[in-house]
């Protein structure tokens, strides 16, 4: 009895351990859960996970290959439920333009389609779990989906940049932007303003069908993974966002910087914001 009492006491002790990896890894990864799957908002993915039994009376090989299209089918059927659960802006998620635009609905549904499978594994008691993955950006991604906003809501169009940079001033390979205690909720199209409303970072000021373009930012919990992204290079330029954009209806996905610090975010290298090397640090 006191193995037995010893023996649960560990495998209780082991869960716990499993579940805070799990949880702290989330953190890291700046997972977002959404139904049966979450979004990776820092490396521009959605993960969706299946779950399929083989029927009564199967068994061996056949009963597993059934399991695995069961697990597959739900898996399907989950991805655009969490596809609709995606943030798109501060006012809209996947799942209002799905319900507004049929021509949307069918293109979601044919996305799903063609998810990558990455994962398919078998439980003690045979039930098949499948995981799929889906870009969020790229010429394959969600983003081409979706209708780009055509302009700022309730913000002035962008201001022409000012004095070009010094070669010292080109060295910055990214921009890292500090928005941590401001509420702020991962998007795919975040955008950058000055105080006085001008549009600094937008949509449409990145290249988006170039090669190897992923989301229009990525987000990060920590200054330190922020730096770890790759799309910021060796020496990116830090930025503390002074406030997010106040919205009446939605959450906030969009940030004000300073005059100082706006000042720097101009003077940026034109192919640091075409090519997208924005990190945006949450809570």
């Amino acid at each position: 009895m006191k193995r037995l009492k010893s023996y649960a006491k560990g495998f209780t002790l082991l869960l716990l351990l499993m579940v805070l990896v799990l949880v702290a890894s989330a953190e890291q990864e700046m997972i977002e859960q959404i139904g049966s799957g979450g979004v990776d908002w820092r490396n521009g993915y959605v993960h969706v996970i299946g779950y399929g039994v083989p029927p009564q009376g199967v068994y061996g090989a056949q009963a597993k290959l059934m399991a695995r299209g069961a697990a597959k089918a739900d898996a399907y059927r989950n991805a655009v439920e969490v596809l609709k659960g995606v943030r798109v802006d501060s006012q809209s998620y996947v799942r209002n333009y799905v319900m507004q635009n049929d021509e949307v609905r069918i293109k979601v549904e044919g996305f799903v389609q063609n998810a990558r499978i990455i994962g398919v594994s078998q439980l003690a008691d045979g039930t098949v779990t499948v995981t799929l993955e889906l870009p969020l950006g790229g010429q394959a991604g969600l983003t081409t989906l979706l209708r780009q906003p055509e302009h700022p809501t309730q913000y002035r169009p962008a201001q022409p940049w000012g004095v070009a940079p010094s070669p010292a001033e080109k060295t910055y390979t990214g921009v890292i932007i500090d928005a941590r205690q401001l509420e702020v909720k991962p998007a795919l199209y975040p955008q950058v303003f000055d105080p006085h409303g001008y549009l600094l970072y937008g949509s449409t000021m990145v290249e988006m069908g170039r090669a190897g373009f992923t989301t229009l930012a990525a987000y990060a919990r920590s200054l330190e993974s922020a730096r770890n992204i790759p799309r910021v290079g060796e020496n990116p330029l830090l930025l503390k966002a002074d406030r997010a954009v106040e919205v009446s209806h939605g959450e906030k996905t969009d940030l004000i910087l300073s005059t100082e610090e706006a000042e720097f975010f101009r003077k940026l290298d034109p192919e640091v914001i075409k090519g997208a090397a924005v990190v945006i640090v949450i809570d």
